[in-house]
């Protein structure tokens, strides 16, 4: 998910749990499904994409895109025309700061931090800094359904964090054909589904919001091609690693760590 120091990940449990829609802890078992829609998509159009950004975090609104970058020493948080690149704001975190995901929900933008646990709170759309919380798991992808955050930790598991206070509210544990699914990284949440980044892979995995339950699948490896870049699995940070949802024209923008192009595509 990370940089190349990033090695080194707990084995799953060959149990897995899910909350009732998320709304409490208590565990109940579900079974993998047999089957996951390969999911095919067309490209509209190509954006410019700074190619020193450790993408992290994606979000679309109002025509400005909204980045995370990470890395210690140059995260950052940043708006920028997606049309021509040209920087709006960037803030820098501190040097000591791994920076993580990001969300907006309502007028407040969220950003987590890997292992530093700091979870950063600004006024949406001035990127004003409010507050600085913390959260006790690594901070991976975030999104959000309207009315609580969702983020990963690295491991098979989403949680539901209430905005107010910063807390887990329940969690869901992903599953897939084979069994539990780990390493998820960047997340939009689009009509009952998170879309979710596997670190280290070509894939957008398509989860059900309610069950944890993989139910497609976006295979991208054909854009390493158009970037330039050789895809090298588990071996190479360039990787996939940027999902943002245009509610408008109904598509997402989709890039990764430090890649010159960002792409609008639809799924078909």
């Amino acid at each position: 998910m990370k940089s190349v120091f990033r090695i080194g990940f707990a084995l799953v449990s060959v149990l897995f749990a899910a909350c009732s829609g998320g709304a409490d802890k208590n565990a109940e078992t579900i079974a993998p499904q047999s089957q996951v829609q390969n999911i095919q998509y067309q490209i509209l159009n190509i954006f410019p994409h700074d190619t020193t950004t450790f993408t992290e975090g994606l979000e679309w609104h109002d025509s400005v895109m909204y980045e995370s970058g990470g890395e210690q020493g140059r995260s950052s948080l940043a708006a920028f025309n997606p049309k021509d690149g040209k920087t709006i704001r960037k803030i820098k975190l501190d040097p000591t700061y791994f920076g993580e995901g990001i969300t907006v929900m309502g007028d407040r933008l969220y950003q987590m931090t890997w292992k530093d646990h700091a979870f950063f709170v600004y006024h949406f759309p001035d990127l004003t800094l409010i507050k600085v919380g913390s959260w006790p798991h690594e901070g991976w992808g975030m999104t959000n359904d309207g009315q609580r955050l969702i983020a990963g930790d690295g491991s098979d598991k989403l949680y539901f964090i209430d905005p107010a206070t910063i807390t887990e509210t329940g969690h869901l544990s992903v599953t897939d054909e084979s069994g539990p699914v780990d390493q998820l990284n960047e997340l939009e949440y689009v009509d009952g589904k998170i879309y979710a980044n596997r670190w280290h892979t070509n894939l957008i995995y398509r989860i059900d919001a309610h069950t944890g339950k993989v139910d497609g699948r976006i295979d991208l490896g054909d854009l390493f091609k158009q970037v330039g870049i050789t895809y090298q699995p588990g071996n190479d940070e360039f990787v996939l690693n940027g999902i943002a949802y245009d509610k408008e024209s109904k598509t997402f923008i989709v890039t990764g760590k430090q890649w010159p192009k960002m792409f609008e595509i639809r799924l078909l």
